[in-house]
């Protein structure tokens, strides 16, 4: 992950993005949603894409998740061919917004959150 700007707050879509990914019900869920406010983007991956790394201030609660990738989403239709996964650390805090191509081009924007429906994962 680079970036020259970073860290900075989380743009609008990227918080509407995590958002929507965080109104599916899995455990750790609220304590996640808890800790959007207190989140930033520590850098960015170098390919281009728009997947981001996330720092969240340790004020907020840590979540009890099964999986470090608790809920993904998959986006397919005229203009997109994305996955996106939301990451949390060891600790239990978000960790990354990956989103990767389901195609050959990397993902350069990231998708209307109206064509997000995230599942939880195991």
């Amino acid at each position: 992950m680079t970036g020259n700007d970073m860290p900075r707050s989380l743009s609008d879509i990227e918080r509407d993005v995590i958002a929507r990914l965080l109104s599916v019900p899995f455990p750790g869920r609220d304590e996640l949603r808890a800790q959007l406010p207190f989140a930033a983007v520590e850098g960015r991956c170098g390919c281009g894409c728009v997947t981001v790394n996330l720092a969240v201030d340790r004020v907020a609660a840590p979540a009890r998740v099964l999986s470090g990738a608790p809920v993904s989403a998959d986006i397919s239709d005229d203009e997109f061919s994305a996955g996106i996964v939301l990451l949390v650390d060891g600790e239990g805090y978000l960790c990354c917004l990956e989103v990767y191509s389901i195609g050959d081009e990397p993902v350069r924007r990231l998708p209307p959150v109206e064509r997000i429906n995230g599942r939880p994962q195991g």
